[in-house]
C-alpha cells in the first residue's frame, strides 16, 4: 500500500531573505562582539535585567545561526567560541542550544564534534549533577558519556547523573553494560544507585522482557529491610505495569494495580495510560474512556498517548462514531500549561488509523474533515485511504470536492512519493456514476 505517514514538511532551502539573515548572524558570531545592554529596550530597567535580556537574545541568535549553518566545522566553531568567551554567562544552561547543535552535528556525521562541544561545555561551568546529567543525555554515543562521567569531578556525580549515564547505555541497547555499570557504580564510580538509577534498571529489564527480574527488583525496593534498595515510586510501578501489559500478563497486571492502590500511590498519566491501553487491547475501550473522565476529575492531564489508545481501540472494534467523539474531545482538551488556546496534539498514527476507519465505514463527512485537517498541517494522509475517500465522494455526487482533495494532494506529495501518488490518481475516475476502480 502506497502511503505516507503524517509528517511536517519543511522547505529544503531557505529563502533569499533567510539566507541573508543567516549570513549576517554567522558573520556576527565569527567575531562574537561584546554585548551592549544599552542597545536593548530592557536597558530602561535594572542593569541586571537588561544584561539577562541581552544574554537571552544573544543565545537565541546563536541558535538561529546554528540552525542556518550546514558546515559542521562552523557549527562547532560558533558554539565553542561562545563557550570560551565572556559574552554568554548563562550559555551552559541552554539545553535547547546544545540539543540543537549536537543533533545537527550527529546528523551531519560528525559525532566527534558533538562530543567535543559537550566536553567543552562541562569544562566551562562549575561542576554540578544537573549539568553533567544534561550533557550525558546529549552525547551521541554511550562510550563518550561513560568517559565524561568517569572524568567528572566528585561534585558532579550523583544518582541523577548516574541515571543519565545508564539511560545513555539503555538508548544504545547495551543492556549488559548497563547492568554491570549499575552493579559496580559505587565501587568504581563512587556513586551508590538510588531511586532514579533503579528506575532506569527496571526499564532496562522490562525492555529486555525480563519481567520476573523486574518484579523481583521492585519487590526488593518495596522491602523496607533492604537498606541498599530505595523505596519505589509511581514511576517504578508504572514501568513494571507496562511490562505486564506488553506481555499480556493479566494476573501480574491486576496484582500490581492492587499493590499501587494498597500503597496509596497517586496514579499519574502513565498509570492511566497503561490501564486504558489494557482495556483497548481487550475490546473494552468504553471502559478506557470512563478512565478518561476519572483522570480529568482527578486533575491528571491526558496526553496524546491517552487519546491515541482510545481512538485506535474504538477503530479496532469498528466503532468509528465513538472514535471520532474522542478525537474531537482531544482537540478541545485544554493544556494545563498556560496555553489555553492549544488542544492536545494528536499523534500522526491517530490521524492515520481514524482516517482509514472512517473511509472504510463510509463516514465521508468526518473523513473529509480529517483529510482537510491534514492538509492544513501540510501533511499527506495515506494514499489508499485518500483513494477510498475520493471514490466515495464521486459515488455520492461530490466530484468537485473529490477534485479538490486530489489537487491538494498533488501539492503536498513530494520526492519519490510523487510517482506512487501518480499511480493512485491514474486508477481514479472522477465521473459521477462511474464504476469504482476497486475489484
Amino acid at each position: 500500500m502506497a502511503s505516507l505517514l503524517l509528517c511536517r514538511r519543511h522547505a529544503a532551502h531557505p529563502s533569499a531573505a533567510v539566507a541573508a539573515a543567516s549570513t549576517r548572524l554567522l558573520r556576527a558570531f565569527s567575531a562574537l562582539p561584546e554585548v551592549d545592554p544599552s542597545s536593548s529596550p530592557a536597558a530602561t530597567s535594572t542593569p541586571a535585567a537588561a544584561a539577562a535580556a541581552s544574554a537571552r537574545a544573544s543565545v537565541l541568535d546563536l541558535q538561529l545561526a546554528v540552525r542556518a549553518e550546514a558546515d559542521p566545522a562552523r557549527i562547532h566553531s560558533l558554539v565553542a567560541s561562545a563557550l570560551s568567551g565572556h559574552d554568554f554567562p548563562r550559555l551552559h544552561t541552554s539545553r535547547q542550544l546544545f540539543s540543537l547543535a549536537t543533533s545537527r552535528l550527529t546528523r551531519l556525521r560528525r559525532p566527534d564534534l558533538a562530543a567535543s562541544l559537550l566536553h567543552q561545555l562541562l569544562a566551562s561551568a562549575p561542576p554540578s549533577p544537573g549539568l553533567l546529567a544534561r550533557a550525558l543525555s546529549l552525547f551521541p554515543g554511550p562510550d563518550d558519556a561513560l568517559r565524561a562521567f568517569s572524568s567528572s569531578p566528585p561534585a558532579a556525580r550523583s544518582d541523577v547523573s548516574l541515571s543519565a549515564l545508564l539511560s545513555a547505555l539503555l538508548r544504545a541497547g547495551r543492556l549488559d553494560d548497563l547492568k554491570s555499570t549499575f552493579a559496580s557504580a559505587e565501587s568504581s564510580l563512587g556513586v551508590a544507585p538510588a531511586r532514579a538509577s533503579h528506575n532506569v534498571l527496571l526499564h532496562a529489564l522490562v525492555k529486555n522482557s525480563e519481567i520476573a527480574a523486574a518484579q523481583k527488583l521492585l519487590d526488593e525496593m518495596a522491602n523496607k529491610k533492604l537498606k541498599n534498595r530505595p523505596a519505589p515510586d509511581i514511576i517504578s510501578y508504572n514501568t513494571v505495569l507496562a511490562g505486564y501489559s506488553v506481555q499480556d500478563d493479566e494476573e501480574g497486571f491486576e496484582k500490581l494495580l492492587k499493590e499501587i492502590n494498597a500503597k496509596k500511590l497517586e496514579p499519574n498519566v502513565v498509570t492511566y495510560n497503561c490501564r486504558i491501553q489494557w482495556f483497548a487491547k481487550r475490546g473494552e475501550t468504553v471502559k478506557g474512556e470512563e478512565l478518561l473522565d476519572v483522570m480529568e476529575s482527578n486533575e491528571v492531564a491526558p496526553n496524546y498517548l491517552t487519546y491515541n489508545a482510545l481512538v485506535q481501540g474504538y477503530c479496532k472494534e469498528g466503532n468509528v462514531g465513538p472514535a471520532m467523539r474522542v478525537f474531537k474531545r482531544m482537540k478541545v482538551m485544554k493544556r494545563r500549561e498556560g496555553r489555553s488556546d492549544l488542544g492536545v496534539s494528536a499523534h500522526s498514527q491517530t490521524y492515520v488509523v481514524l482516517f482509514k476507519s472512517l473511509v472504510e465505514n463510509e463516514k465521508l463527512d468526518d473523513a473529509l474533515w480529517i483529510c482537510k485537517s491534514c492538509f492544513a498541517m501540510k501533511a499527506a494522509p495515506p494514499f489508499e485511504a485518500v483513494k477510498g475517500l475520493v471514490e466515495g465522494l464521486v459515488k455520492g455526487g461530490r466530484s468537485e470536492e473529490a477534485r479538490d482533495v486530489i489537487a491538494k494532494m498533488d501539492l503536498l506529495v513530494k520526492g519519490d512519493a510523487k510517482l506512487a501518488w501518480g499511480k493512485v490518481v491514474g486508477e481514479l475516475s472522477l465521473e459521477e456514476g462511474a464504476p469504482s476502480s476497486n475489484p
